[in-house]
């Protein structure tokens, strides 16, 4: 089983082919979303180092020091990433940070000008020259972590958001004269993670469980004045609508060893479930028999003046099987991971009922119900080698093998909510996804008991280790430095 190991790591290095690789991380989970230390990422998430336990509700009892732990990033040069812990009492508490603070939000800028013919009468207002999003988008995260050692168990909860928004009244932007303007875009996330931190058997398990409730924003509206000399408007004209609400839950078994011998090697299984619903509710805008806009509302999404009902439901579950072995030096660990995706999509078009002023919407194009069933069982490979006591050298290997897809549609058209005779249709579409195969490296250095550096290092594609090259095993990225006293 040693040699086992170890040879698998060998081929996956050896193997190594052209591939842009896209890793997808399902939200929730015990691991914050959008990060993880160059040591983890370096091993494809089987060695985690401080840098990821201090924040994680079923680990932290694994990192060790006797007045606080702290830790930064160094991987993005317009991103920070800041973590500290301590202890209060019997009580342990860790704050973590990664974002990029105030930037990417839209600042707004305008000029003021007095207006004589206002509609309602003289005034000053701002002058927009447009009212586009910024090219890009904030992003932070925050976490505080409360673990309870004596109770066996840890908390977090976690906040992401990359919500920006324009909210305005009696302004001028280009020709138009505007009543109000919204608009909004990007996410606000909650969370709250539990786990236990010690077995509940011998054998293992160590449940846990988080939930994440996604507040997602999509949209634009706007009253104009009709600047015809009164104070008229055109009414509310909601242009693009497609907010939802995410609610995710996600539940992990903890482990399960299965084998365990005196040479070191430890086989164990784990099973993790994640369940994403997405709920829409949005305005639109209809006109009514005097030609104003009037709003209501609509399950599904607005675009451009079309309509869509629309609803998500996904399970999926993540049955594993890992291993790890450690002698002298060199320690090793594999994943072989089978996660399967079940998928439900219901959509159905919808149109404003033509000769009326009511607003009513009727089925209008396709009115169909998707089943997706996925597997894509992936191959994590990871070997660490100390080669003194202050120098470890990190490798990972990751092979996701194709992903096997089968979509099923099957459903019938409408034309103003009559269904067209002979509509009906089923469509079935079968998925082979392309092999891909990643080797990464990097390295860990404690100079002192109390200093630690992670570095990523050496891996160009496709899959190239060259010693001596610029881009070789001596140029180190994504610098993470951690202290503890």
């Amino acid at each position: 089983m040693k040699k086992l190991i170890l040879t698998l790591l060998i081929i996956s290095v050896m193997t190594g082919i052209v591939y842009s690789q896209v890793i997808t991380t399902l939200p929730g989970g015990m691991g914050l979303t959008d990060w993880e230390s160059p040591q983890s990422a370096a091993t494809q998430g089987r060695m985690r180092s401080n840098s990821d336990n201090f924040i994680r509700a079923d680990a932290f009892t694994g990192v060790s020091f006797d007045k606080f732990f702290a830790m930064t990033s160094y991987a993005s040069t317009g991103r920070a990433q800041l973590g500290y812990a301590t202890k209060i009492s019997n009580i342990y508490m860790a704050i973590a940070y990664g974002g990029s603070f105030w930037t990417g939000y839209t600042p707004n800028n305008y000029n003021e000008m007095y207006r004589s013919d206002w509609p309602g009468g003289a005034k000053t207002v701002p002058v927009y020259n447009n009212l586009n999003f910024a090219a890009s988008s904030p992003e932070n995260r925050m976490a505080l972590l409360i673990g309870l050692p004596d109770m066996n168990m840890g908390f977090r909860f976690a906040f992401f958001t990359s919500y920006d928004s324009i909210s305005n009244k009696e302004f001028v932007s280009g020709a138009d004269l505007y009543k109000s303007f919204n608009s909004a875009r990007g996410n606000i996330t909650p969370q709250l993670a539990w786990s236990m931190t010690k077995d509940l058997t011998p054998k293992g398990i160590r449940p846990n469980l988080s939930l994440d409730l996604g507040f997602m924003k999509n949209y634009e509206k706007y009253d104009k004045y009709l600047n015809d000399g009164t104070t008229n408007t055109t009414g509310v004209d909601v242009r693009n609508s497609q907010n939802y609400f995410q609610p995710v839950l996600s539940a992990g078994l903890g482990g399960y060893t299965l084998f365990r011998n005196e040479g070191g090697f430890r086989l164990s299984a784990d099973l993790d479930y994640n369940l994403i619903s997405r709920f829409y509710r949005n305005e639109y805008s209809y006109k009514d028999a005097a030609g104003k806009y009037q709003t209501s509302t609509i399950k599904g999404v607005v675009n451009g003046g079309t309509f869509r009902e629309y609803s998500y439901f996904q399970n999926s579950f993540t049955p594993s099987i890992s291993g790890q072995w450690s002698t002298g030096p060199l320690a090793t660990r594999f994943q072989f991971r089978m996660p399967l995706y079940l998928g439900s999509e219901k959509s159905t078009a919808m149109n404003l009922e033509a000769g009326k002023t009511s607003g009513d919407l009727v089925k209008e194009g396709a009115d169909s119900k998707t089943t997706i069933v996925n597997f894509a069982p992936q191959l994590r490979l990871a070997a660490q080698w100390k080669i003194i006591s202050s120098l470890t050298l990190n490798f990972g290997g990751r092979i996701s093998i194709s992903s096997l897809q089968r979509e099923t549609s099957k459903g019938e058209t409408f034309s103003q909510g009559i269904k067209n005779d002979n509509s009906s249709f089923k469509n079935i579409t079968s998925t082979f996804g392309s092999t891909g195969n990643a080797l990464t490296a990097g390295v860990t250095f404690n100079p002192f008991s109390n200093l630690s550096f992670e570095a990523a290092c050496g891996v160009v594609s496709p899959n190239t280790v060259s010693v001596f090259d610029p881009s070789g095993l001596f140029r180190f990225a994504n610098i993470l430095v951690s202290l503890k006293f």
